[in-house]
């Protein structure tokens, strides 16, 4: 069966709409368009703050390194904050001023900022205030500079900075910063609005909003957004292409990064308020993307998804929520294909999701960082199992822990038991009264010989066995 979408000629803010049967999902192309924040505001480093000398391996000149590990304490556009470092070629001198708003930091240090010190107290923390933020300011510099934390002298820095690394490397390869001010498209193609966000993704008022258009007129050259962070619609008059701009003091969060010709690159550690501007490409549609459709396979979802041509295409990320939840998570990414006219088609297997009803959408990005987002326009359900099943363990062989997913058509008590190579029972993973659905457990053996072992499930009169191997 093709898809067939029936486009607007005229302007902005394409919708195109198209059914499949049964579990395919449609997209609706709703208010297409890509933009990009600019930071305007300014940083100004009035001293050091809590952190202490630290000594270990210049990854630049491989040789030892003694400096200052910690927060700075800053203003940005004359609002206290706190900043690190995210450059350790070159020195500070206090007071340092007029470094600028420039970029996005690395993801994992983003992740670093938002659940550590001066932002976050980690429950894992140093009781020693310093050398918890010297530990800090370490994991962050292998992340932005390739220290290796091993060649830390003082151990417990060492050994805590490790820690961080680790919590970085296994939950924040996909943090992003929030984007604080954006140009929504409205309800009418010829409207859009501008929402404001705090450091969390939550709604925040945010009074004199500057508007422009290049190419028309607006009905407003200046709005303020409500608690929920929703402006009123603007109306857009003019010819179908331009450039629109909103400006205003808003939320910077923590993970924009500060530069200044000759002098120490800087990451935010401490949200503020400072000035941003957004900028929107009204009506352009660098990519054009023709067909965005899903298919639900037991607890995999499937998104497939063609383009007609692309312009300076960087890549797709795929988001998703579920319908109780009004917050979008980055899930993956796929790369795009530059610049072509001709077709491409894409592919995401979104994999072992728990039963339920979920939203997608792709947010597309170039290679200088401008972005539009395509919505799924129908709502994908992932239903329960109709079988009972036991899947094999992944990774195998492990090494020292490995999951393992099973099925459960019916409610039931379910018994999951682990076994060594003479049938000896060395683990009970479940052991209870569970309601139809799909499960993933998982089995640490850190305290078993390498070897081969049986694992064995049991419910409402089903058994399956299967074995697997650990290897240390």
């Amino acid at each position: 069966m093709k898809l067939k979408i029936k486009k607007r000629k005229e302007k902005k803010m394409k919708k195109n709409l198209s059914f499949f049967f049964t579990m395919l999902f449609c997209i609706v192309f709703t208010n297409s368009y890509s933009q990009i924040q600019y930071g305007l505001s300014e940083a100004n480093l009035t001293s050091k703050g809590i952190g202490r000398e630290v000594t270990f391996t210049n990854p630049y000149t491989n040789s030892s390194m003694d400096t200052f590990a910690g927060e700075m304490i800053a203003t940005v556009d004359g609002n206290s904050t706190k900043f690190y470092c995210i450059d350790i070629r070159r020195r500070l001198t206090f007071p340092d001023v007029c470094h600028r708003d420039s970029a996005i930091t690395n993801p994992k240090i983003v992740y670093i900022l938002n659940h550590y010190r001066p932002y976050a107290a980690n429950p894992d923390s140093l009781t020693d205030n310093e050398k918890e933020r010297a530990a800090i300011q370490c994991a962050i510099w292998h992340f932005s500079d390739g220290v290796n934390a091993n060649t830390i002298t003082s151990n417990s820095i060492k050994n805590r900075t490790l820690e961080i690394i680790a919590d970085a490397n296994a939950n924040g390869a996909f943090t992003d910063v929030v984007t604080t001010i954006s140009i929504e498209p409205g309800v009418s193609p010829d409207d859009f609005y501008v929402k404001t966000l705090d450091q969390n993704g939550n709604g925040i008022a945010v009074n004199n909003i500057v508007l422009t258009y290049d190419m028309g007129t607006l009905s407003t050259y200046n709005v303020n957004t409500n608690a929920s962070g929703i402006s009123p619609d603007v109306t857009v008059t003019g010819p179908g292409t331009g450039v629109l701009t909103a400006t205003a003091m808003v939320m910077i969060p923590q993970g924009i990064t500060y530069t200044c010709v000759g002098k120490q690159r800087l990451v935010i550690a401490m949200p503020t308020i400072g000035e941003r501007k957004v900028v929107s490409d009204w009506g352009a549609l660098p990519v054009e993307l023709i067909s965005f459709i899903a298919n639900s396979t037991n607890r995999n979802v499937t998104l497939n998804w063609s383009t007609a041509n692309e312009v300076n295409n960087a890549g797709f990320d795929i988001e998703r929520k579920s319908v109780s939840s009004s917050e979008w998570t980055k899930i993956g990414n796929v790369a795009g294909n530059g610049t072509t006219s001709n077709p491409q088609s894409y592919t995401y297997t979104d994999r072992n999701l728990s039963a339920g009803s979920y939203n997608y959408r792709l947010k597309q990005i170039d290679y200088n960082g401008n972005f539009e987002y395509f919505n799924l326009g129908t709502e994908v359900e992932v239903g329960n199992p109709t079988d009972y099943a036991l899947s094999q363990n992944y990774p195998n062989p492990f090494n020292p822990t490995t999951k393992i997913n099973f099925d459960l058509a019916k409610e039931g008590f379910v018994s999951i038991k682990v076994f060594d190579n003479l049938g000896k029972e060395v683990a009970t993973l479940v052991n209870e009264f569970k309601n139809t659905g799909y499960y993933t457990v998982e089995f640490d053996a850190r305290n078993l010989t390498s070897g081969m072992y049986y694992y064995r499930m049991e419910v409402n009169g089903f058994t399956k066995v299967l074995k697997m191997s650990l290897i240390k």
